[in-house]
């Protein structure tokens, strides 16, 4: 059994998971994903792994531009967008993808593990945020999870972020404060709006 190595902030997923396992063997819907990664390889194993696990890749994109017009053209459930790109980056790609086609979950895959890239990648729509050195066999759950609603955000990622603002104390950095703040907000509303009751527990 893989590890997770990412938190989810809503429990649609879990909910669904035991309602299924309640009625017998469960059988995963089949959801349409696009990969977006500047890395050749890492697009090929990346579509290796989700198809092995029963998830359909139905485009694979190497720059910002191309994952706008695939996701637009093809209206996937989710996308995976890392921020590094060529002709326009990540974040930028995800603030277009959220005006033309909302309805796609975005699942940020990425190099930066830093809380500036992580606040401004939840705060333009992203659904999930996870560190490309962790386990890639961990890729399939975190897709289900933000088809299914879901708010993944990187394990070790929140907790180095939380480890260096308790170092800092409350004269640190201004700048990562607020940040921290913000972030918490951001998960704090997406946690209410994905949860039927709007409670706020993780």
């Amino acid at each position: 059994m893989v590890s997770l190595d990412y938190l989810h902030f809503s429990s649609a997923f879990e909910f669904e998971l035991r309602k299924e396992h309640a009625r017998g063997p469960m059988k995963p819907p089949i959801f349409r994903v696009i990969i977006a990664d500047n890395d050749a390889s890492l697009r090929i194993s990346l579509e290796k792994i989700l198809e092995g696990e029963g998830l359909e890749v139905v485009g694979k994109a190497k720059t910002g531009r191309e994952a706008i017009n695939m996701t637009v053209a093809l209206k996937p459930d989710v996308l995976i967008l890392n921020i590094h790109m060529p002709l326009m980056d990540g974040l930028t790609a995800l603030r277009a993808i959220q005006a033309t086609q909302p309805t796609t979950k975005v699942l940020m895959y990425t190099e930066y593990p830093t809380l500036a890239h992580l606040t401004e990648a939840i705060a333009n729509g992203a659904s999930g945020y996870l560190v490309r050195d962790r386990a890639p066999l961990n890729i399939p759950d975190a897709v289900r999870a933000v088809a299914m609603g879901e708010m993944i955000v990187d394990r070790k990622l929140l907790q180095t972020i939380l480890a260096a603002i308790r170092e800092k104390g409350p004269t640190g950095n201004s700048d990562d404060i607020a940040d921290a703040s913000n972030l918490r907000s951001l998960l704090g509303d997406n946690r209410k709006s994905s949860r039927p009751d709007n409670s706020s527990s993780i």
